[in-house]
């Protein structure tokens, strides 16, 4: 069974075409990021379903 990695700090972060480049992403959007400003989770739509996401994967850790 693999186990997800517990993030020390996730943060919602909106990521423009013109910065796709510095994150290795192809769509713009929503990401949740580590502190070490590791793409974790994402692209969402909004910051709504990203902090959703966030909290889940918080609560998943949490629960292991």
């Amino acid at each position: 069974m693999r186990y997800m990695r517990t993030p020390k700090d996730l943060i919602a972060v909106h990521v423009p075409a013109e910065d796709l480049g510095d994150y290795n992403l192809t769509q713009c959007g929503w990401y949740a990021m580590d502190d070490g400003d590791h793409v974790i989770l994402g692209p969402f739509e909004s910051l709504a379903q990203c902090d959703r996401a966030i909290r889940d994967r918080l609560q998943a850790t949490k629960d292991v």
